[in-house]
């Protein structure tokens, strides 16, 4: 009788089972969607989402430079044995040349992607900014800065909507999708007294989109 208590005690229904790690899989959710929502409320309202197309084209783009930088890496104990054996100075610099680039295609890209703001920022209380980014392996990464911090370029770049801090760090925005134009006149210092220089390079992205509208 002991041992039948004993084994029913220690026995666990797969069904019982199942809803409970079902619980904490919906609990951990929930927490992670709680722990989202007071980190959005500590940043601010937001003001400008870039578009999902292009936030998953870029993360498939570092995912894909990424991989190939792996398997390279992993080719390379079985393939410069080869080279070596064959003599040829030619090849062992072509795959010199080769590999460094495909290692250092993926920081190349970060160098370019991480301009690029996945979403955008505003406290009203602090008046400051967040900017979200994604770093080298696609986590997103915050910059915050205040609207004294913004500087517009003299020439739009590549990827390049303004600057922010003493480093000029370049960041690129579509005006068409910020929802609140009056923060972001204010962000680039259009609320200030008229700067004629300031103006056209408003101007001159407003065509710029506008055209690419129309093609």
């Amino acid at each position: 009788m002991f041992a039948r208590l004993v084994l029913y005690a220690g026995f666990k229904s797969p069904t019982i089972s199942l809803s409970l790690n079902n619980f904490k899989i919906v609990r951990l959710k929930h927490k992670q969607m709680a722990d989202q929502s007071n980190n959005q409320k500590q940043l601010g309202r937001i003001i400008y989402t870039a578009p999902e197309q292009m936030v998953g084209l870029v993360k498939m783009i570092k995912r894909l430079s990424i991989s190939t930088t792996f398997i390279s890496a992993g080719l390379q104990p079985f393939l410069y044995p080869k080279l070596i054996a064959t003599g040829s100075t030619f090849a062992m610099g072509f795959a010199t040349v080769t590999c460094a680039g495909i290692f250092v295609s993926p920081l190349i890209l970060n160098w370019f992607t991480k301009r690029y703001v996945i979403q955008l920022h505003y406290d009203d209380q602090q008046k400051q900014f967040t900017a979200k980014r994604l770093n080298l392996i696609n986590r997103p990464v915050t910059l915050t800065y205040k609207a004294q911090d913004v500087q517009i370029p003299d020439s739009l770049g590549i990827f390049t909507t303004y600057t922010v801090g003493t480093k000029k760090q370049p960041l690129f925005i579509d005006p068409n999708l910020v929802v609140d134009l009056e923060v972001y006149k204010t962000m680039l210092g259009f609320d200030k007294p008229i700067d004629l220089k300031r103006e056209h390079l408003f101007e001159e992205m407003r065509k710029l989109k506008n055209e690419q509208k129309i093609r």
